[in-house]
């Protein structure tokens, strides 16, 4: 008799499986009973890639579907197009910690639901049930995602409460403290697969009044991102200041935001994760950059500036990334998904020679030598426009776009002021006459995969139920039609019978005449 393979002690177990890479340690899991139980109870949170894979972005000029512009890796493919879902395309509205919040766009019919919370990983997904109106009359509501596979296999999603434009408030209203002492939001729990409602008190002081606050021209939706991080959900706010939201004890603090001011008005703010906790990207019309850090040490919160740089010169090395073999790839979603739908349309088949960029199989390093010092003078570059992608969650990293000639991704590192080039990101159908610059955005959301298996998605119950409706629509509209074809054949009949009718008995009473003509 065989002995019984040697069991290693499940510390070692968990040191050794420790070593993979995520997508690799998601497929370690499933070899046996053992290696699952060790991964879901010590090694979960390293499901989650600690490496950028790529960055959804939401270009100016394409107001459809998010584009993905994709890191080379020796992994496991990643669709930016999401085309697993069962829609003809999304825009991204929320990332976080390998989930994205997306919303349904090109949707035919009205009446389904549109939100999305997607893995593109595994491509699991679960479809949002539709919104709940908001509390207060006249009020927007903005989504925000919250999600840690470390902690949980389930992840919600808040709906934030927006002031209205000016003017479209109650003069009641108007002396309301903003936010409220007492914040009333939905909340959507993949626990319950149902909204309800939460509410969070105020700890401090209002930002502000509601009638001072209403009127905020530097407002722009697109960039009012969230971070999460250590059950606490931080919300980029209008009028300059974030929400600090404690999920553990439904409380919120308001922390205005570094270098917002009323009469210098409200720079480029850009919230996000990197290093250690929360950081604020400041990014002001004259290519100044700064980095603060909201430093929550000691009892006390403030921000401390990390870095302040100006970015001067834009880059146009056209085959900087190629010739050194180490370029990201932009996928091209909204370009392939239109010239799919509609081949004929000029303005795709202008791009007949078009071909879709192939992704080389390497694994990019940020680290790597095609490096550029922010000091060099760069031949054939001008001073241009930048736009803010994102911060690298695990380094000292952002992620830029250059916008000149063409528009080039940048990932400059701020602990050694070094640009690397990461490659053209420049949509295959670019109008240059439609009066934007190259490569403007309007978000856009750094991207790490997260391989856990389990996903409180509803993909088959979604999918039965759009069978349902989708049958439900035709039998309804072949009923409408079998309606007014008999109406018009029953109406058709009925004059005919009225006529015959008459014929007939016109033809009897003149019968009957000619009958008694003949007997007198």
């Amino acid at each position: 008799m065989a002995p019984e393979p040697a069991v290693l002690p499940d510390d070692a177990l968990a040191e050794v499986l420790r070593r993979l890479a995520p997508h690799v340690l998601a497929a370690a899991r499933r070899v046996c009973k053992a290696w699952r139980d060790t991964v879901d109870a010590c090694l979960r949170g390293s499901l989650l890639s600690r490496s950028v894979r790529g960055i959804f972005i939401n270009f100016t000029q394409h107001s459809c579907f998010s584009e993905f512009f994709s890191r080379p890796s020796t992994g496991p493919a990643i669709c930016g197009g999401l085309d697993f879902l069962p829609c003809m395309g999304v825009q991204v509205t929320g990332h976080c910690n390998g989930l994205l919040l997306c919303g349904e766009r090109m949707n035919e019919d009205r009446a389904l639901p549109r939100e999305y919370v997607v893995n593109p990983a595994t491509r699991r997904w679960a479809r949002l049930p539709r919104r709940p109106p908001p509390h207060m009359p006249g009020f927007d509501q903005t989504a925000y995602l919250a999600f840690d596979p470390a902690v949980s296999t389930h992840y919600q999603v808040f709906l934030i409460p927006r002031l209205p434009a000016a003017g479209e408030t109650d003069d009641d209203d108007d002396e309301s403290e903003w936010p409220p002492a007492s914040y009333v939001m939905h909340v959507f729990s993949s626990v319950t697969q149902r909204w309800d409602e939460t509410t969070f008190l105020r700890e401090g002081e209002a930002a502000g009044i509601v009638g001072n606050m209403d009127s905020d021209l530097w407002y722009n939706r697109h960039r009012y991102h969230a971070v999460y991080w250590q059950s606490t959900l931080y919300i980029h706010c209008q009028h300059g200041y974030l929400a600090r939201m404690s999920l553990s004890d439904l409380t919120y603090t308001v922390i205005k935001l570094p270098g917002a001011c009323e009469l210098r008005g409200y720079p480029n703010h850009h919230l996000g994760r990197s290093l250690g906790g929360v950081y604020c990207a400041i990014h002001d019309g004259w290519n100044q950059l700064q980095f603060w850090y909201l430093n929550e040490s000691c009892g006390q919160i403030e921000w401390v500036l990390k870095h302040d740089t100006f970015l001067g010169k834009a880059f146009e090395r056209e085959d900087y990334a190629r010739q050194l073999a180490k370029r990201w790839i932009l996928q091209d979603v909204n370009y392939r998904k239109w010239s799919s739908k509609y081949p004929e349309d000029a303005a795709y088949t202008r791009h007949a020679n078009y071909k879709a960029p192939v992704e080389e199989k390497y694994d990019w390093n940020s680290d790597e030598d095609n490096v550029l010092d922010i000091e060099d003078d760069v031949q054939g570059g001008c001073r241009d426009n930048y736009y803010f992608l994102g911060f690298h969650p695990c380094k000292e990293v952002v992620f830029l776009i250059s916008s000149g000639i063409s528009a080039r991704g940048l990932a400059y590192d701020w602990n050694n002021s070094k640009f690397q080039d990461l490659g053209t990101s420049c949509l295959a159908d670019y109008d240059p006459f439609n009066g934007r610059p190259c490569g403007q955005t309007d978000s856009s959301f750094p991207y790490t995969p997260c391989w856990m298996g389990e996903f409180a998605g509803n993909e088959l119950e979604s999918l039965l139920e759009d069978e349902k409706l989708y049958r439900k629509k035709l039998e309804q509209k072949s009923q409408r039609k079998e309606k007014a074809t008999f109406t018009f054949m029953d109406e058709y009949d009925l004059r005919k019978h009225r006529g015959h009718t008459k014929r007939v008995k016109d033809s009897n009473a003149k019968n009957r005449r000619r009958r008694r003509m003949a007997a007198w």
